[in-house]
C-alpha cells in the first residue's frame, strides 16, 4: 500500500508535516535511484510548476539534490501539466516533474511524476519509490548542471498550432476562466493567434489566488461570464492545465462526459476509456452509437495506463481531463478544447448543439470518516450489494475512499432523485452509526 502517493502523484498542505522540502530530498534521491542509476547513460530531468508561491521552493529543492548526483536539471518554468508528458521524450529526459496540486487551493502543493516516455508512473513504481525513501542513501559527490529553459513551452505551443487550422475564427467569441494557473499567460494569445475573439478572466496569478473562487471547479463563474460577455463558448482550466470543463452559449456547462462524446465524432472511435464515474448517460450514448466504454479505477494515469496498453485513442473523467493518445499521454485542456471548437466549426454549430445526451441524475456526499476502511465492513458491503442490485439496468452505485483525503465518496445515478438521495442517506447513516458504536473494522 503506497502511503505518500495518491490518486495523481503526492500532494498535501504546502510545507505541513508530509509535503515539506524535506519530503522533496528523500524523493529526488530516490527517483535517482530508480531511474537514473544506469551510470553508462547521461541522465537529465526536467521540471515545471503551476503559479503556486510555494512552487519555487520545492523546484529548488529537487534540483538541488538531482544536481548534487551529477543529473543535469532544466527548469522549464510556469508550463501546464500536458507539457511534461509532451517534453520528456522530446528532451530525452529520465523523468519529468511537475509541481501542480491541480484543483486544490493554493496552501496545497503536489509533485507528479513522469517516466522517459511521458507517462505517470505506475502503482508498483510509486511502491518503490516510497520503499527506497525508507533507505539511508549518500549524497554522491558530484555536480549536475541547472539551468532555466523556457524552450519547452514554445515547444509545446507550437504542437498544439500545428494541430488546428481553423476557417471562421474570428465569428466565435470565447471566454476563457484561466484559474491564475498555468494557461493565464498563455492560452489567451495562442487563441488570439487563431483570430477567435477572446475575453480572459482570471489571468494575474499572485502566487496566492490560483483556483480562488474560479477555474473548473467553479462553473457558475464561466456560466456568468458567458452569458455577460456573449460568448459562444466558455472554456474553464483547472490550475495547471490538465483538465476543463466548457459552457455553451446559453450558460450550460458540459463536462467530461460531454467533452468525451463529442471528440468520439473524429476519426472512427470504437473505444473509449473512462473511470467507474463515468456517467450512466455517457454509457448509453455510446452503447447507442456502437461504442464500447471501458472502465478503469478513478484517476486519469489509469486510463492513460489502459489506453497505451490497448491502442485506444480517446479517454477521460467527467472532471475534465481528457486524453488524445497521439497528442499527448495526459490530459490536456487547451488541446481538447480546441477540438471541440473545431468540430463547432467544421460543422457549423452551436455548442449547445454538440449536448448529444442527457447527464443521468445523481447525487453525492463525501462522507468524514477516521477510517477509511469502514467500506471493507460486512454490513457496509452487504447494503452496497443490494443497492447494485436494486439499481441493475437503469443507474449505477459508486462508494470508494478517497486517495487524498479521510473521506468515503458516495455517488450514485438514477432517474428518481429522491431514490437516489434514500440511498446515499442509507449508506451515510450506516457507516456513521459504525462509527458511534466503535464497531471495528
Amino acid at each position: 500500500m503506497r502511503r505518500l502517493f495518491g490518486t495523481d502523484g503526492i500532494r498535501g498542505l504546502a510545507n505541513g508535516d508530509q509535503l515539506n522540502v524535506d519530503l522533496c530530498l528523500k524523493l529526488a534521491k530516490a527517483v535517482y535511484l530508480k531511474y537514473c542509476g544506469d551510470m553508462s547513460k547521461k541522465h537529465s530531468v526536467i521540471i515545471g510548476k503551476d503559479t503556486r508561491i510555494s512552487g519555487d521552493m520545492f523546484e529548488h529543492a529537487l534540483a538541488a539534490v538531482f544536481s548534487s548526483f551529477g543529473v543535469g536539471v532544466k527548469l522549464l518554468g510556469v508550463v501546464p501539466t500536458p507539457a511534461i508528458s509532451i517534453l520528456v521524450p522530446k528532451f530525452q529526459a529520465s523523468v519529468g516533474i511537475m509541481i501542480s496540486a491541480s484543483h486544490n487551493p493554493f496552501h496545497d502543493n503536489g509533485i507528479k511524476l513522469f517516466n522517459s516516455s511521458g507517462l505517470k508512473l505506475k502503482d508498483a513504481e510509486e511502491e518503490d519509490l516510497e520503499r527506497i525513501m525508507d533507505e539511508s542513501t549518500d549524497y554522491k559527490k558530484d555536480f549536475g548542471r541547472i539551468e532555466s529553459d523556457i524552450s519547452g513551452l514554445d515547444f509545446y505551443l507550437e504542437k498544439i498550432k500545428k494541430s488546428f487550422s481553423f476557417k471562421g475564427a474570428e465569428k466565435v467569441k470565447i471566454i476563457l476562466d484561466l484559474s491564475n494557473g498555468s494557461f493565464s499567460k498563455i492560452a489567451h494569445n495562442l487563441l488570439k493567434e487563431f483570430g477567435f475573439q477572446v475575453v480572459s478572466l482570471h489571468d494575474s496569478p499572485n502566487g496566492m489566488n490560483i483556483n480562488e473562487n474560479c477555474g473548473a471547479t467553479s462553473p457558475h463563474i464561466l456560466r456568468e461570464a458567458v452569458l455577460l460577455h456573449g460568448g459562444d463558448i466558455g472554456i474553464s482550466f483547472d490550475g495547471d492545465g490538465d483538465r476543463l470543463i466548457l459552457a455553451d452559449e446559453n450558460g450550460e456547462i458540459l463536462d467530461g462526459n460531454h467533452i468525451l462524446a463529442i471528440l468520439t465524432k473524429f476519426g472512427e472511435t470504437r473505444q473509449v476509456v473512462s473511470t467507474v464515474m463515468a456517467n450512466f448517460g455517457l454509457e448509453k450514448y455510446l452503447a447507442s452509437a456502437g461504442i464500447e466504454l471501458i472502465k478503469t479505477q478513478v484517476g486519469d494515469r489509469y486510463i492513460s495506463e489502459y489506453m497505451q496498453a490497448n491502442d485506444v485513442e480517446l479517454g477521460g473523467e467527467p472532471s475534465g481531463h481528457i486524453i488524445v493518445k497521439s497528442h499527448a499521454p495526459t490530459g490536456d485542456g487547451l488541446y481538447a478544447s480546441l477540438k471541440v471548437i473545431d468540430y463547432m466549426l467544421k460543422n457549423q454549430r452551436e455548442c449547445s448543439q454538440l449536448r448529444f445526451f442527457e447527464l443521468s441524475p445523481s447525487f453525492s456526499r463525501n462522507l468524514q470518516v477516521p477510517n477509511k476502511s469502514v467500506v471493507e465492513h460486512q454490513s457496509v458491503k452487504e447494503l452496497i450489494n443490494k443497492t447494485e442490485k436494486q439499481l441493475q439496468g437503469r443507474g449505477k452505485l459508486i462508494v470508494r475512499p478517497s486517495g487524498t483525503e479521510s473521506v468515503i465518496r458516495i455517488s450514485v445515478e438514477g432517474k428518481n432523485t429522491n431514490e437516489l438521495q434514500d440511498i446515499v442517506n442509507e449508506i451515510s447513516n450506516l457507516m456513521l452509526s459504525l462509527r458511534l458504536n466503535n464497531d471495528k473494522f
